[in-house]
Order: structure tokens, then C-alpha cells, then sequence
């Protein structure tokens, strides 16, 4: 009853799927395997609907807007009359990440394998294999860089969900809590688990990341052997569990 009622107070924003449909009803061009995380709280604009156009793969996180015209004239015609309109295209290529609470205004368009951090206002283009960021957005690094900086931080940034985990509520971390962090301590071979499967398919690029799963060597044993390094064991969770009790 209570989701009944959340997608007649929602309609077209009850959640991504809804969503979708309705941007490609009213004629937006959306691809394939696209997400908007939280419709409700992201704002496209679908005035003139035949001017955005959004790629395959690509993620809107929570608060996002995404603008193809602005009403700047109601100001400007009061200087001589003359009404200027301002539309213009929105085309987001494949493989985006459009990060919380980011505004891309209209005349813009974001290339593929591009990453658009949050709180950033796109006023300008945004060039392939790029992540951005800013008020206005420029240029930070490329896809690449941007990977490799990530995979250097990767086991020091796992340690600190962990232990932080660990501190605020007395529990050992599982597979759930440590889910992005999978690659470093899940076992290739007989680790079948539904949090790898999830993960593998909500990267987007579900053949590529499970082919990497099994081909790339993880640095631990298993989650166990990841959670002694981080000075964390069972017994020391059992302990704190009776103590909370």
C-alpha cells in the first residue's frame, strides 16, 4: 500500500525506470543502461525536450539539473523591447558520472568517459576521457590519471570504512559494508557471492569488470585475512557485542 501510494504522490518520478520512460515520452534522447539515482531531487528540463540528448551508461547522481534554456530575457526586454530567446543543446555522451547537486547549463556538451564532480556548474564543453570539476567546471585530470590515483588510495581508503565502521557501532564489516572495496580481499575462485554480482553489474560494464575480477589477484586471502591487517578480528566484535548488550 505504502509504495501504491508513493507512485501516485511521485507519477513520473517514482523512481529512475519512471523517470526514464517519461524524459523519452516527451522526447528527450536517453540511451541505454542510464540511472538517475534520486528523480525526485533531479531537475531536467524537458521545455524543449528535442534539445537534450543523454548517452549510454550514464549515472545522474541526487540533485542534479540539467538546464536547455534559461528566462534571463524577462530582464533584458525591459531594456528596449526586444525579446532575445535563450535555448539551446544539452548532449551527454556514453560512460558519464554527473555528480551530487551539479548544474550543466544549455550550449553544452560533455564527451564520453567523462566524470563531472559534485557541486560543479558546466558552463562550457567538456573534452573525452576528462573528469571536471568546479563553479565554473574546468579541466582536473584525465580518466586515466584519475584511475590510477584512485587504485593508489584504494587500500588505505578500505582500512578507514573499515576501522571507522568497526568504531561507530562495535561490529565487523561483511561483504555489504566493504562492497566497492571488493577486488582487494574477494576470493577468484570460489567466492560466489550475490555483492559481487551487484557490484559487477552496477559499475555498467558488467562483462569488463568480472573478466578484471577473475584475471587481477587480490591482496588478501579473503576478508578475514583484510580485517587482521586492519587490526580488526571476530572475537574482538563478539566482545563488544556482549558488552552493548
Amino acid at each position: 500500500m505504502l509504495e501504491f501510494i508513493k507512485k501516485i504522490i511521485k507519477k513520473e518520478k517514482y523512481n529512475s525506470e519512471t523517470y526514464i520512460k517519461y524524459l523519452r515520452k516527451v522526447g528527450v534522447n536517453v540511451g541505454n543502461n542510464c540511472k538517475i539515482y534520486a528523480p525526485n531531487k533531479t531537475e531536467i528540463d524537458v521545455q524543449n525536450p528535442y534539445m537534450l540528448t543523454i548517452g549510454n551508461n550514464v549515472k545522474i547522481a541526487t540533485g542534479v539539473k540539467i538546464l536547455t534554456h534559461d528566462f534571463s530575457w524577462c530582464v533584458t526586454s525591459n531594456i528596449d523591447g526586444y525579446i532575445t530567446g535563450s535555448v539551446g543543446k544539452v548532449l551527454i555522451g556514453n560512460n558519464v558520472f554527473i555528480g551530487m547537486d551539479a548544474i550543466i547549463t544549455r550550449n553544452v556538451s560533455i564527451g564520453d568517459n567523462v566524470i563531472i564532480g559534485a557541486g560543479s556548474v558546466v558552463t562550457h564543453d567538456c573534452e573525452s576521457g576528462y573528469v571536471y570539476a568546479g563553479v565554473p567546471a574546468k579541466k582536473i585530470m584525465s580518466i586515466q590519471d584519475y584511475h590510477k590515483k584512485r587504485k593508489k588510495s584504494q587500500l588505505k581508503d578500505a582500512k578507514l570504512v573499515a576501522t571507522e565502521y568497526y568504531k561507530k557501532t562495535g561490529k565487523i564489516p561483511d561483504e555489504n559494508i566493504l562492497r566497492e572495496f571488493l577486488f582487494l580481499f574477494a576470493n577468484r575462485e570460489d567466492f560466489k557471492s550475490e555483492v559481487v554480482e551487484k557490484l559487477l553489474k552496477d559499475s555498467g560494464h558488467y562483462d569488463v569488470c568480472k573478466e578484471s575480477f577473475f584475471k587481477t589477484n587480490p591482496e588478501f586471502k579473503n576478508i578475514e585475512d583484510f580485517l587482521i591487517y586492519c587490526n580488526i578480528s571476530k572475537e574482538q566484535g563478539n566482545e563488544n557485542s556482549n558488552d552493548r548488550t
